[in-house]
């Protein structure tokens, strides 16, 4: 349940307190990567014709009316590729995937090249489990990172097992029947 807080027009609005202290940064890396996430690999159209992809395990829905989601990204060519064109799809890796992962992240075998699936206005990842295309309508910098909000314009799915990254480590999780 979400309540909402009451305005009284007599209260004057107070700013948070400031924070001084902040968790040891390897203490803070050790304790988040004990979160299980799912991975995915954001690409965009590279300006030239062909498709620029990064992995990432920092992607959400934040709404299902009108379908909304967000990625975070630090600043480099993917940040500057999607600020540019206002475009990013999503694919969600299939636990059969581990290799795209890898690509993604610079880690390339110099034989193997990804397959893609041609979509309305940017490429994803053929054998993903779920594929989006979203269009940014908002972007907000956190730090050392920006936010990017997307409406999704396109999206489908397949049956499979996911791929997850749990204390720095891959992860093939069993699932039961559905």
């Amino acid at each position: 349940m979400t309540r909402t807080a009451q305005a009284h027009p007599e209260a004057a609005p107070t700013a948070p307190a400031p924070v001084d202290t902040v968790a040891d940064s390897i203490k803070f890396r050790t304790s988040v990567a004990l979160f299980a996430t799912g991975i995915a690999v954001v690409t965009m159209d590279d300006g030239a014709g062909g498709v620029h992809g990064a992995t990432i395990n920092s992607f959400t829905s934040i709404s299902l009316d009108p379908p909304t989601v967000m990625i975070s990204l630090k600043p480099g060519y993917a940040h500057e590729l999607i600020s540019k064109s206002g475009w990013y799809g999503v694919s969600v890796l299939s636990e059969s995937q581990q290799q795209h992962s890898r690509y993604f992240c610079g880690r390339r075998d110099a034989d193997w090249i990804p397959e893609f699936v041609a979509g309305d206005y940017v490429s994803t990842l053929l054998g993903s489990l779920a594929r989006f295309e979203c269009k940014v309508f908002d972007t907000i910098d956190v730090h050392d990172h920006t936010l990017f909000l997307a409406r999704v314009t396109r999206c489908e799915s397949e049956d499979g097992s996911p791929l997850m990254f749990f204390a720095s480590t891959y992860h093939q999780p069993v699932l039961g029947d559905r």
